[in-house]
């Protein structure tokens, strides 16, 4: 391969804002924060955020960011796109976590499955939100022209406002071995269950994050994708997203993307507690002497300044490590295919993000006092958003780490 091999596809959907850059679209997410801060309780109690917020959500054009062009997406960087998120995020982890994990999955959308499907997926209005579900549940089981689909997948966050689902399965054909494979399905094959909100979660009541269920759906060949392709692969011949869009960006290779989305809410959760801290100290005083305002006395800048340098660090560290995901893209685009140890060597290093934008977090929030006892209080629901996620990313990092080495020292 020295060159991408383009494919040209038919009937160009519009772009809403041909003319959009980067910093107009920061622009807006930063602009939406007082909103998102306003309706936190109440979209946690939903289990979603408003509908006012989805419709600002679109106009906004947060549902396109990393959309290819010809599909009505604006096709931007990943840096763009994540920065993004981490402002939606600061506003509200909850609702940054629904936003994230809702539109993150367009570019595996467009890397692992063919144009026509692909193009479906976008339908006329060109829009695409989708949560993943990537834990092989349920059963495919091969029939005529395709599959029969039945399982259930909880934790398929960014599922209120779906056009589609994406689910991992297995394939189970007798006489042959159980392949993992993702499925597609658009929003009228899959019900919702109702098992998500404050009510059942301490905490990322508003990230959407409800069962998806299937029973017995037709799920046609092509929106049938084996899960040994959503990783590495030796990519020789590219992915459906490379040669329809010429973008290496499309690989999809998702040991950096999926940690990325997580990192991103939790670096966003770190600016958040970091803004209530300051707001804290700005008009708390001490309780020993001296009698003044935390943020004059030499304790509370140690906190702020040791947290804001962790903070910065995290987000250094997922922005650096988009950058260098395209920078391995370009390089296979010349033909220098990168090494498996690259890839899961980004997924190491964004996780690495994620643990230092929890310890910012911690950080701030032992260091305000028992007020964060108070149920309902901004900083406290930051801390249990970290502590929630820390949960989950524990299960991922140490398997990431572990084949970061395998990689490295050649036994994968």
């Amino acid at each position: 391969m020295s060159s991408i091999d383009t494919t040209a596809v038919s009937g160009d959907l519009q772009v809403p804002e041909p003319d959009l850059t980067p910093s107009e679209v920061l622009s807006r997410a930063v602009a939406l924060r007082p909103l998102l801060r306003e309706n936190r309780v109440q979209a946690a109690s939903d289990g979603k955020y408003s509908q006012k917020i989805h419709e600002a959500f679109s106009g906004a054009g947060f549902y396109r960011l990393v959309q290819p062009r010809q599909y009505g997406g604006y096709e931007f960087d990943l840096e763009t796109y994540y920065r993004t998120m981490i402002e939606i995020s600061r506003g509200d982890p909850g609702i940054g976590w629904c936003l994230t994990l809702g539109t993150g999955h367009t570019i595996p959308l467009v890397a692992h499955f063919s144009p026509d499907v692909v193009r479906d997926a976008f339908g006329e209005d060109g829009v695409f939100i989708a949560p993943h579900s990537a834990t092989p549940r349920g059963a495919l089981i091969p029939t005529e022209g395709g599959y029969l689909l039945s399982g259930e997948w909880p934790w398929s966050s960014g599922s209120p406002y779906s056009t589609h689902a994406m689910a991992t399965s297995v394939i189970i054909a007798e006489g042959e071995a159980p392949v993992p494979a993702v499925v597609l399905m658009p929003r009228q094959d899959f019900q919702i269950r109702d098992d998500w909100g404050s009510h059942v979660t301490m905490s990322l009541g508003a990230s959407g994050s409800n069962t998806v269920v299937a029973e017995e759906v037709f799920i046609p060949a092509d929106h049938v994708s084996p899960m040994s392709e959503w990783a590495y692969s030796t990519l020789d011949e590219g992915t459906f997203g490379t040669r329809s869009t010429g973008n290496p960006i499309y690989l999809g290779q998702i040991q950096a993307l999926y940690p990325a989305s997580l990192a991103a809410v939790q670096v966003g959760t770190a600016w958040a507690a970091l803004d209530a801290y300051e707001e804290t100290i700005l008009t708390k005083k001490r309780i020993y002497p001296p009698l003044i305002e935390r943020y004059k006395h030499e304790e509370g800048q140690r906190v702020w300044g040791t947290a804001r340098a962790s903070i910065d660090a995290a987000q250094s560290t997922l922005l650096g490590a988009m950058r260098e995901y395209e920078r391995l893209g370009e390089r296979w685009a010349t033909g220098d295919v990168p090494a498996l140890e690259e890839w899961v060597g980004l997924g190491n290093a964004i996780y690495g993000a994620c643990r230092i934008a929890h310890e910012a977090t911690e950080l701030v929030f032992r260091s305000v006092g028992s007020s964060v006892a108070k149920k309902g209080v901004p900083l406290q629901d930051y801390f249990l958003t970290s502590q929630m996620s820390k949960a989950q990313i524990q299960e991922h990092m140490p398997e990431v780490a572990v084949a970061f080495a395998k990689a490295h020292f050649g036994l994968s």
